[in-house]
């Protein structure tokens, strides 16, 4: 392009004519304009208006109106007006009142009643007067019969949605309308270089030693990345807004800048200002103006129905409620009052299409795009000025997408609040929705102005834009610097510098400044030309003199008139409502470009406006004008707005009782767990009661050190059940976030409310334990029964705070895994310094203080006292043969005696203190989880994903490419994980190829391939499929729909078909069916082959399945998911060599070796194309098995239209290296359709319209179906898919079931028959190769399907270092506590010996429990990939459990070793020798083997989580208080055979053997044996107690690895054989 050409376009030369006949006609009239108004200059502007128009309303210009009514233009926009007017004067009678009859009743829809009455008037004289008044005498009475059968709000909304909205905003309080204004916003970030690489559990465990060196070591280099680059802009009242440009343009960062939601941090710089009205940006997102929505806020509680969760946002954000009504409110809502309904909620309801899933739960069974409507539905609730959305839509089919807008518009207009819009995928008609339009390309505006100019913008620049091309696409193609294609001949494609310089010397950018930098906020709004409207020129200062006596020239367009019949209502079309006296500072006639007004000099603004005003006096057709009000505070609104700028709706009180509400809703909707909760209560109640049975009373020192370990046990089991908790608190935790930054209530009052829900439950659970184990247990009922309600206390209290510490935890954890490993540490805390794992004496100095600020030990000593003082006051003088301590006290009770010599009396001389540290706790706790909340603010809440060693890097990816290219077998781990993951938006896939020596590499690889006979080839084949129809049944077989029928068409090699049309999952079903994988709910009935081959494990080898669901193991590399899909999928007769060579190919076809060493998981923030990367992926998967039919289930969803045409580009490659590619595709467009050769359209009901050729630009399509009888004509501006599809009545505006039968219009035409022809002709000249493919069930052995497996669970652990690493520090710091806690203590006395072996006892119940309940959420985190597996036959289903049972044990091996190599040596446990080292540490780790698999097991059986959490739960816990510890094997009278099947009775039976065995038989005079004060061996005293013995070591170790060997042989079991671990039917 010429330099000329790259500058703005040159100002239009009207502005620079000026006639002398027209200075002549305005010349006189401006003076007496003038003088009249000096005498009026101080008066009001309106009312100098007014005497204006009344003087002189020859010098206002009406302005024309297209055809007969622009109000109905958008409803006949397929024909002229005049050819429209020709129809219907030459129509039948009753053609005609038919059509007057819809017209009339369209516009009562739209809200245009008056205006409809008038058009009947105004068109209609003489005799047909009384025609059209019988249509609509005719039209009113059915109405009004109709109208008596309506009720409440069917009543009210009888003319449409738009009328109901326009009557009810004359009477409601207006939203405060707010001017967005933002100028000079540029953000950057510094980002980090360094070699990169992602964490593994290797490098993590390396980082504890070299960690700190390397940080000293190491020189951080830093580079700023500038991600916004000076953006300016303006959002007005009304009006729509979309934002485009290519991934990484930083629409995102703009968004969250305007809506106040950027972070700024040291490592980030933010400048410019954003201003709302006069106040910036950081002072309203306080308020209530700013609604901020995002794909990743698109949730709600899954617990609630919708109307529940709208009426919570109704009660939370709107202010105006039924009891607040005015007397004309009430009058107006009075149908809807009456039947008790909410006018507001009930039509929110209705014109988002909620009604009819208003009782339904938004969790599993909710569709995404009701779930979108929801979210929507909570801000049309709200009184929200300004709305931003960041791609709300994201997996929305552009239908469902449409329907949002269009809701979203009409609110806009009627309720003059704002949106700005950042949409994925859009079609021309979301295009059109549209008033205004942003485009970004790299951080630079590149466009900015109305919709309409858009196009012509760049056409001016040189860029055409085709007809079958969208506009949408056509920006963002140039935006991403494809725009070459689209140059006109001769013109040259302009850089991205150069673009923005066009742009910024536009009038486009000189008006947006002007509105930006303006010192008065003014109004804008875009406005269509209406019936009446007029224009006069004026002069803009109240001063009409200049300073040297001439009178000023008038510079100003302005409104001087209205219609009366229009009055000021303004059109749909309309941004606002045109009143008089409003300013034109932009206009357009017939569709061109704004011609701007107010920019420039003065001279120039007086020549534009007068030119513009001669021009409008021979005007003809469709005139837009943009016009500019003033804003003004008028008084009656201030009250409104004062409260809009209150931070919440809601005070304190009202907030918190309507969260409590909801609260008990989802505590109500919860009553399975809750029911689960409770039994477990009862479960371990009962339980304990009888493992303690009848102890109470007793003196016998045994079992009253059985009483005493009861405290523990009760307060251990109690606090542990809430642990169930945690899962449920992160759940909610992302819609909490949500409604926190909707200001829907103060943190405060979530936490206030959830403390008061939670206090029945927790004291029903405690109810539920104490009964069942203190009456069994035989405890204390002195004192009218004292005791008993103390025990009752204390445990409501100890449930309570472990109820608020899961509460705490669950706000500052970022994810499940964290989540649990805090769990397990602060419980393991809470019970190693409670006081009954160790005596006080024995506790090291440096931890006392922990002891006495553990809530869990002044429990015990409150339960201690309770039951000692009370039950046991016979004196110890009688007992002191049978209580040894009594004779140390004998003076006391054997009560009091106990508590001095077991050390508890003490901390029980205050009865109160344990209340008050409970009590205190518990609020410590529940303050600290509102700090969090308030705080702390997590983006990710899922599974773990790959953690980065640093942060995102920048590189070139030609380097890149070079270095993937220098060895094909390189899979370091190492490489760099982010490199050109944050490459700018500028930066293509394209430009990678552009480096020569690359290019020449693939090309002479190619040529050696050829020559060597490498690579694999691709069998052609020819799939047809005759007849074919799918029945759906119920549960009972019974009820069976159809879901199509009589389905018959073909597809070649090289042809791609795309299947269209149909119902929501008709597409889907088929695709399914032609691929082999017809769901098992319905039965399939006609004929499928391919090449003679049927459906079965044959063909399936021969097919590629792309799931629209892209799920991969996160912890692979690209590479590494590749070559597991080859290795599994492809024959075993290729070499490992071609298949390595394969993937390579691969990898490089679809443009994944920029990222083929990165981990799966790390590419969801590393670059803006995270979802076409994760869609080539899932391609690529399927490419790696070599398919000769590759189907694919919407490929190009979610897509922005540079990842579309990236995908298409590919299956077009992969299409003509022969193979077939069969696609489902909702409402595509045209360029989307142009790279498929044959489509397969579907009616609504599931039949066959089409199956044919689409031909060029949809050709072959469009002729079709325009040759169909009774086939309206397509206009040239809609596209020939929007035109067949909305023929079908499956479009994406017009969805009806059409009068015309296409299926049988395809049976009967030429089309069909010669389909018929080719299919006999293919079937004729088809060979049967049925002997090339075998039929075994899996491609790959048994052994390469074990290790591939095995491989792949071992990389998941291996890179998971929030488990495994997590884990490993978890056991460090364990270790630690209990090795500082136990720190060498001696065992020469009773007190020493007991803690001793009370360490054993605690070390085991920590691994072991913390162990079994980790592995269950661990298990489900790759359930998808592994669904995704098994539907391809990949590998037996009994793999994948076997390659978690081992790829879990060097992993605990290490574990394990950390806690025995760390406690024990600190507290000298064990370690008098090597071997008894390496026993005690064998048996641990087996131990810990064995309650993983346990745990892995149960979640196998159990069909959801949750419930498998409750059982391992309740197991863990029956065996730590049957293991003959806390309870002595020679007490247990009915759970012996508990004790000899529990895994932990014989952990601790061999480590306790080998801690503390010494041969006391051989003992002589001067034996080394450990002697206690009373002359007695503590081996002897130990093993009596616990019925230990030394030779059991070898017994109890078999039947311990014999435990865990059956667990996992049961899990795997389960796995294979249970209906819920397999693939959900759909």
């Amino acid at each position: 392009m010429a330099n000329d050409s790259l500058a703005s376009p040159p100002p239009n030369t009207m502005w620079m004519q000026q006639e002398d006949h027209y200075a002549g006609e305005i010349d006189e009239p401006r003076r007496s304009f003038l003088s009249e108004h000096t005498r009026r200059s101080d008066g009001p502007r309106r009312s100098f208006l007014t005497e204006h128009t009344r003087r002189s309303d020859a010098s206002v210009i009406t302005l024309p109106v297209p055809g007969t009514s622009t109000l109905m233009s958008a409803r006949f926009s397929a024909a002229s007006s005049l050819d429209m007017g020709r129809k219907i004067e030459s129509a039948s009678p009753e053609t005609a009142k038919h059509v007057a009859l819809r017209m009339y009743k369209s516009l009562k829809t739209h809200g245009l009643r008056s205006e409809a009455r008038g058009a009947f008037t105004r068109e209609v004289e003489g005799d047909v007067i009384s025609d059209v008044e019988a249509i609509k005498n005719e039209g009113d009475e059915g109405g009004r019969r109709k109208s008596a059968e309506l009720l409440g709000m069917e009543y009210l909304l009888k003319d449409g949605f738009v009328s109901y909205l326009r009557d009810m905003a004359k009477i409601t309080p207006p939203i405060p309308q707010q001017v967005v204004r933002f100028y000079g916003i540029k953000y950057s970030k510094n980002c980090e270089i360094s070699s990169g690489g992602y964490a593994t559990f290797g490098n993590k465990l390396m980082g504890c030693f070299l960690g700190p060196i390397k940080t000293i070591l190491k020189e951080k280099g830093l580079t700023r990345m500038q991600i916004l680059k000076g953006v300016d802009g303006c959002i007005m009242p009304g009006s729509m807004t979309l934002l485009l440009g290519p991934p990484g343009s930083g629409k995102s960062t703009l968004l969250e800048i305007l809506a106040g939601k950027a972070k700024v941090t040291p490592n980030s710089r933010l400048g410019g200002s954003v201003m709302y009205n006069d106040k910036s940006v950081t002072e309203v997102c306080h308020s209530r103006f700013i609604a901020y929505v995002n794909g990743q806020l698109n949730k709600h509680i899954p617990f609630l129905s919708v109307r529940e969760t709208l009426e919570f946002a109704r009660d939370c954000t709107q202010g105006l409620r039924p009891e607040n009504f005015t007397p004309q409110m009430r009058k107006f809502f009075a149908h809807a009052l009456v039947e008790g309904q909410d006018p507001f909620l009930e039509y929110v309801l209705a014109i988002l299409g909620l009604k009819e899933v208003e009782h339904k739960l938004t969790g599993e069974g909710f569709s995404d795009f009701d779930r979108q409507k929801l979210t929507t539905a909570e801000l049309a609730l709200g009184t929200y000025s300004v709305m931003i959305y960041d791609q709300p839509f994201s997996s929305s089919d552009l239908a469902a997408t449409y329907d949002l807008v269009d809701t979203l518009r009409t609110m806009s207009r009627i309720q003059h609040s704002s949106a700005i819009v950042s949409l994925t995928q859009l079609s021309q008609e979301i295009f059109d929705l549209f008033d205004r339009v942003i485009l970004l390309s790299d951080g630079h505006v590149l466009f900015q102005g109305t919709r309409q100019d858009a196009i012509p913008y760049f056409t001016k620049l040189g860029y055409i834009k085709p007809l079958h091309v969208e506009s949408n696409e056509f920006l963002e193609d140039i935006a991403a610097g494809d725009g070459s294609k689209y140059m006109a001949s001769g013109a040259t494609s302009s850089t991205l510098e150069e673009l923005v310089e066009c742009y910024n010397t536009s009038d486009h950018y000189q008006d947006i400044l002007r509105i930006v930098q303006g010192d008065e906020v003014k109004h804008t709004y875009w406005v269509d030309s209406e019936l009446g409207l007029g224009l006069t020129l004026k002069t803009p200062s109240k001063y009409p003199y200049a300073v040297d006596g001439r009178p000023r020239k008038e510079t100003e367009l302005v409104v001087a008139k209205l219609s009366s019949k229009i009055g000021n209502s303004g059109g749909i079309e309309s941004t606002g409502r045109v009143q008089v006296g409003d300013v034109v500072t932009a206009i357009s006639i017939n569709n061109d470009e704004m011609q701007y007004l107010s920019v420039g000099p003065q001279e120039i603004l007086h020549e534009r406006a007068s030119h513009v005003y001669s021009m409008l006096k021979q005007a003809r057709g469709h005139i837009r004008l943009q016009v500019e009000r003033s804003k003004e505070e008028e008084d009656e609104n201030q009250a409104q707005l004062k409260q809009f700028r209150r931070p919440f709706v809601q005070t304190w009180w009202e907030s918190t009782q309507t969260l409590i509400k909801r609260q008990i809703k989802i505590t109500k909707r919860l009553h399975a767990i809750i029911k689960l909760r409770l039994f477990q209560a009862i479960v371990l109640g009962l339980f304990v009661g009888s493992l303690y049975y009848d102890f109470g009373g007793k003196y016998n020192q045994r079992q009253m050190n059985s009483v005493r370990s009861l405290g523990f046990v009760s307060t251990m089991s109690i606090m542990l059940i809430n642990l169930v908790q945690l899962p449920i608190y992160l759940l909610q935790r992302p819609i909490f976030y949500k409604h926190k930054a909707q200001r829907f209530y103060r943190v405060s009052s979530y936490v206030v409310a959830h403390c008061i829900v939670n206090l029945p439950q927790t004291l029903l659970e405690a109810i539920a334990y104490t009964v069942g184990a203190y009456f069994l247990a035989g405890l204390s009922l002195t004192g009218n029964g004292a005791p008993f309600f103390q025990y009752l206390l204390l445990l409501f209290l100890v449930a309570y705070f472990g109820s608020a510490v899961f509460f705490f935890l669950s706000a500052i954890s970022s994810i499940p895994e964290v989540g649990n490993a805090l769990a397990g540490l602060v419980v393991s805390i809470f019970l190693l310094f409670s006081g009954f794992p160790i005596y006080p004496s024995n506790v090291p100095v440096y931890w006392k203080w922990l002891v006495y600020a553990n809530p869990i030990h002044w429990a015990n000593v409150l339960y201690c006292k309770a039951q000692f003082e009370n039950d046991y006051q016979d004196p110890c003088s009688g007992y002191q043969l049978q209580l040894a301590f009594c004779a140390q006290f004998p003076d006391m009770t054997v009560g009091k005696a106990y508590l001095e010599y077991y050390q508890l009396s003490e901390d029980a001389k205050n009865p109160w203190l344990p209340y008050v540290v409970l009590i205190g706790w518990t609020f410590i706790a529940n303050f600290l989880g509102l700090l969090g909340l308030k705080k702390i603010e997590f983006t990710e809440t899922s599974q773990s994903l790959p953690s980065i060693r640093s942060s995102p890097t920048i590189s070139n990816y030609k380097k890149d490419m070079e270095r993937e290219f220098q060895s094909l077998e390189s899979h370091n781990e190492q490489t760099n994980s982010f490199e050109a993951s944050q490459i700018s938006g500028r930066q293509r896939d394209g430009n990678i190829r552009d480096n020569g020596r690359v290019e020449e590499w693939v090309e002479q690889f190619s040529i050696d391939m050829e020559r060597n006979g490498l690579g694999i080839s691709v069998e052609p084949i020819t799939l047809l499929f005759d007849d074919l129809s799918f029945m759906r049944y119920g549960e009972d077989m019974k009820d069976g729909s159809s879901i199509f029928s009589n389905i018959t068409g073909f597809a070649r090699p090289r042809n791609m078909l795309a299947l269209m049309g149909g119902s929501k999952g008709s597409k889907s079903t088929l695709l399914k069916c032609l691929a082999g994988r017809a769901p098992s709910v319905g039965s399939l009935k006609g004929s499928l082959q391919a090449k003679c081959w049927d459906k079965g494990a044959a063909y399936s080898r021969l097919t590629g399945y792309v799931e629209k669901l892209d799920a991969h193991q996160p912890y692979l590399s690209v590479r590494e998911t590749l070559h597991f899909s080859a290795a599994l999928r492809l024959s075993q007769t290729i070499s490992s060599v071609n298949r390595r060579i394969h993937v390579e190919l691969v990898l490089d076809q679809l443009d994944l070796l920029p990222y083929s060493n990165q981990l799966v998981g790390s590419l969801r923030d590393a670059t803006g194309k995270t979802f076409e990367i994760a869609k080539k992926i899932t391609i690529a998967v399927e490419l790696a098995a070599n398919p000769s039919i590759l189907f694919l289930e919407e490929p190009i969803s979610g897509l922005d239209s540079r990842g579309t045409s990236s995908i298409l580009n590919i299956l077009s490659q992969v299409s003509n290296s022969g193979r077939v590619i069969i696609a489902t595709l909702a409402h595509p467009n045209a360029r989307t359709l142009d790279f498929f050769d044959l489509a397969l359209i579907l009616t609504h009901e599931g039949q066959q319209a089409y199956f044919g050729p689409i031909g060029p630009d949809c050709g072959d399509l469009l002729d079709y179906f325009l040759s169909v009888s009774k086939v309206p004509r397509n206009s040239i501006r809609v596209s020939p898919v929007s035109f067949v599809m909305s023929t079908l009545g499956v479009g994406i505006k017009k969805r009806a079931t059409p009068s015309i039968n296409f299926a049988g219009a395809y049976q009967a035409s030429s089309l069909h028959e010669m389909n018929n022809r080719e299919i006999n002709s293919i079937n004729s000249l088809t060979e049967d190769r049925n002997s090339k493919v075998s039929s075994s069930v899996y491609p790959a052995s048994y052994k390469l399907q074990a290790l591939m497996v095995l491989l792949r669970t071992q990389r998941f652990l291996w890179r998971n270092v929030q488990y495994t690493y997590g884990r490993l520090t978890g056991c460090i710091v364990i270790g630690l506590l209990m090795g500082s806690l136990y720190w060498k203590i001696e065992y020469d006395d009773v007190y020493g010996l007991t803690s001793r072996s009370l360490y054993i006892y605690m070390q085991v119940i920590l691994i072991g429990v913390i162990s079994a309940n980790n592995v269950i959420p661990q298990i489900g985190t790759d359930r998808l990939v592994y669904f995704r597996e098994k539907r391809a036959g990949m590998y037996h289903p009994i793999f994948y459990p076997l390659s978690w049972a081992l790829g879990e044990i060097p992993y605990f091996f290490i574990a394990t070793l950390a806690l025995v190599g760390i406690g024990n040596v600190m507290a000298g446990i064990a370690t008098s020798s090597i071997h008894d080292f390496m026993i005690y540490w064998t048996v641990l780790f087996v131990f810990t083997i064995c309650l993983t698999y346990f745990g892995m097991m149960i979640t196998f059986l159990a069909p959801v989580p949750t419930l498998a959490a409750f059982a391992v739960s309740i197991v863990t816990s029956l065996w730590v208080s049957a293991s003959g510890v806390v309870v002595m094997l020679l007490d247990i009278r009915f759970y012996r055979w508990m004790y000899w099947s529990n895994p932990l009775q014989y952990a601790i039976d061999v480590m306790t053997s080998i801690s503390f065995y010494c041969n006391t038989k051989e003992c002589v005079s001067d034996c080394s044996c450990q002697k206690l004060p009373d002359g007695s061996y503590a081996w002897d005293r130990l093993a009596s107690l616990r019925s230990s013995s030394y030779d059991r070591i070898g017994t109890d170790m078999v039947i311990l690895s014999a435990m865990s060997l059956l667990f996992a042989c049961l899990a795997f079991l389960f796995f294979v054989v249970l209906k819920h671990n397999s693939p959900p039917q759909t």
